[in-house]
């Protein structure tokens, strides 16, 4: 009896298994995802440029505020001046030695010197008819000199006004007013205080805007000494009038030049701010203009890791 062999034929062979595809949609998603993610990043980006802009513009306005400021404070000085002087020219002590038939110098300059220093002048003259200065105190630089070319000596002898000298060494906010005799003015008196280091200041203790004044290269006068400011302020002296930026010391500021007064011989004024000061106090607000990229981030790779999975899982 022969046994019969069997054969196994067409045996199905094992095949390895075809990887899933996924879903038509995941890559939309994926990309969907993507442009999402760019377009916050976009926005956040012009929302921290927005704010740093408007930063910036709040320097600017501190800028011009201190300059203001300033001007207003120099203005009621002006006003305070034209009212002294005006009675201070009529005081029997001016009037009787600076219409006395023969001028003496010494002693119009010891009753200058002694008003000034009851009136808590900084600055007083008289000037004569034709505009020189024939005695001075807390000016000697003023002495002989001639300033009829002065619009304000011009109008002084009309009725009183004010102005900002810029003398050698120093800034006064001035007042005249005429010396009349019957209906002649032969001469007039000068009365005035230093513009400097108080109502810069007051202005810095105000807004907390460094201010200083430059007489040409050299400063005449800081609202503060700091050496670190020093050295902005050289920096700054070397600057065209408006506004710029500066950096000194690795430190960033926001930098206006002015005048003080009229004319190109007027003293300069250079007013400093550190640069986006408000910073400090907007982090907060910077930290939550940039904290959505992150968790948009983390997002997206949470979105990319699960749909890396979803493909290379068994269908």
């Amino acid at each position: 009896m022969t046994r019969t062999r069997l054969e196994v034929v067409g045996a199905p062979t094992s095949r390895p298994a075809a990887p899933s595809r996924a879903p038509a949609g995941t890559a939309g998603v994926t990309a969907t995802a993507i442009l999402l993610f760019a377009a916050l990043a976009f926005a956040s980006w012009l929302a921290d440029g927005q704010l740093r802009r408007l930063l910036s513009g709040l320097d600017d306005e501190a800028l011009a505020q201190a300059s203001r400021t300033l001007e207003e404070l120099v203005n009621r000085q002006r006003e305070q001046l034209v009212a002294e002087v005006k009675v201070l020219a009529d005081d029997n002590r001016i009037r009787t030695t600076v219409l006395a038939p023969k001028f003496d110098e010494a002693t119009v300059q010891d009753v200058l010197e002694d008003l000034r220093k009851s009136s808590g002048a900084s600055l007083l003259a008289v000037l004569d008819g034709n505009g020189k200065v024939q005695a001075v105190t807390g000016a000697v630089g003023l002495r002989q000199v001639d300033l009829s070319g002065s619009a304000a000596v011009k109008g002084a002898f009309q009725r009183p006004t004010s102005d900002i000298w810029t003398l050698p060494d120093q800034v006064q906010v001035i007042g005249l007013a005429p010396i009349r005799s019957g209906d002649q003015t032969p001469a007039l008196l000068v009365k005035g205080l230093a513009l400097a280091k108080s109502q810069l200041a007051t202005v810095e203790t105000a807004l907390g805007v460094s201010g200083a004044i430059f007489i040409g290269d050299r400063i005449a006068s800081a609202s503060s000494q700091n050496a670190a400011l020093d050295e902005a302020f050289r920096s700054a002296g070397r600057l065209a009038d408006g506004s710029d930026e500066l950096a000194v010391a690795g430190r960033s500021y926001r930098v206006k030049i002015g005048r003080a007064g009229e004319g190109a011989t007027a003293a300069r004024l250079a007013w400093l701010v550190r640069h986006r000061r408000p910073a400090d106090s907007a982090r907060l607000l910077l930290l939550l203009v940039w904290c959505p990229i992150p968790l948009g981030a983390l997002l997206l790779l949470l979105l990319l890791v699960n749909s890396r999975r979803t493909n290379g899982g068994t269908p």
